[in-house]
């Protein structure tokens, strides 16, 4: 009986080794999201500072040459502006793409491996979790009266004391 409970304990060990693992992995990549965004976000800034300075030349009388060289300069001018427009746009895109990533798919995904290997429980809610259902037994429990008896779980940690008795 004692090697049963030192085996179980043991492939909980590797479980939880192998959700540490992942987590980590996981944060390495949101790190590195985060710097490239940050980049992004220095380059989109630079290319303002240039739009600024480029709109702030004026035109006065000069030679056709120099017509022509501000022509082309215009075109290259509009050709960063339809760039600075594309990134201002994809940022706000990028930046919601992660934050779903990371709010939303990412432990949906967790969630489907830990159930592959057996594990059972609740299923990931996003933002709220689990608080409804914990909220409703505290409420309930609360409303029945007290048991003078030592078992004081099911009015203290209603909803954990559920869990327990349903997944084990």
């Amino acid at each position: 009986m004692l090697k049963e409970q030192v085996e179980a304990l043991l492939q909980e060990n590797i479980i939880l080794k192998r959700a540490v693992g992942i987590q980590h992995e996981r944060q390495k990549e949101s790190e590195e999201r985060n710097q490239e965004l940050q980049h992004l976000k220095q380059m989109v800034t630079q290319y303002q500072e240039q739009l600024r300075t480029l709109e702030g030349r004026s035109i006065g009388d000069v030679s056709s040459e120099q017509a022509m060289k501000e022509k082309e300069e215009k075109e290259k001018d509009s050709k960063l502006q339809v760039q600075t427009a594309c990134w201002i746009r994809f940022l706000p895109v990028y930046s919601l793409f992660q934050h779903m990533s990371l709010s939303q798919l990412r432990p949906k995904k967790l969630e489907r491996c830990i159930m592959q290997q057996g594990l059972t429980g609740n299923s990931y809610k996003l933002l709220h979790g689990d608080f409804r259902e914990m909220s409703k037994m505290t409420k309930e429990a609360n409303a029945i009266p007290v048991n003078f008896s030592l078992d004081i779980v099911q009015r203290v940690q209603p909803f954990h004391d559920h869990s327990i008795k349903k997944y084990g």
